[in-house]
């Protein structure tokens, strides 16, 4: 058996770049194994040069992802960042899973967040009907139920320095950090 030939979405952003890493550097999976993908491949020059493929991916235009996810074996379905626009997300999710299926994919990991079906997240739905669409699709699939990063914690410090003020759970909320 060869093999699996592995594709990471969303290979520009902060997940799918981290992941890329880790699989060249830590699992010393050969280059040639890794498609990268992105809607901004130039981004990706650096990996190109250390021999991972490198494809144009945009979960808004179908069309470019039967060539995308060609020759992929196993698929990293990185969550879009499109939550501005109710229903966007969903629908570039449910893109790229018939993407996988018209591709002979065998089988997608997809970033989903814990317990999609009751967490009050605005975007809960989003993750919820992609688990569905992976059910649904004939792949075989396994979801990775993500917390809410660390690394995003960053983001509050300016308002919190400028008010004083740090907002977060309290009382009897809690949050279990993870590391991207």
């Amino acid at each position: 058996m060869s093999s699996p030939t592995l594709l990471v979405t969303g290979a520009s952003g902060h997940l799918g770049r981290a992941v890329v890493r880790h699989l060249l550097e830590t699992l010393k999976v050969p280059p040639a194994r890794i498609i990268a993908t992105s809607r901004k491949p130039e981004t990706l020059a650096d990996l190109a040069a250390a021999g991972v493929i490198v494809r144009a991916a945009d979960f808004d235009a179908p069309a470019t992802l039967a060539a995308a996810f060609a020759g992929a074996d196993r698929v990293l379905l990185v969550s879009t960042d499109a939550l501005l626009e109710p229903g966007k997300r969903l629908a570039q999710h449910r893109t790229a899973v018939q993407a996988a299926v018209e591709a002979g994919v065998k089988h997608v990991v997809y970033t989903s967040l814990p317990s999609p079906a009751t967490s009050h997240v605005s975007f809960a739905p989003d993750h919820l009907g992609t688990e569905q669409a992976l059910e649904a699709s004939g792949l075989g699939w396994t979801v990775l139920r993500n917390a809410w990063y660390a690394e995003n914690l960053a983001y509050s410090l300016p308002s919190a320095l400028a008010s004083g003020e740090w907002v977060t759970a309290a009382g009897e909320g809690c949050v279990a950090y993870i590391a991207r």
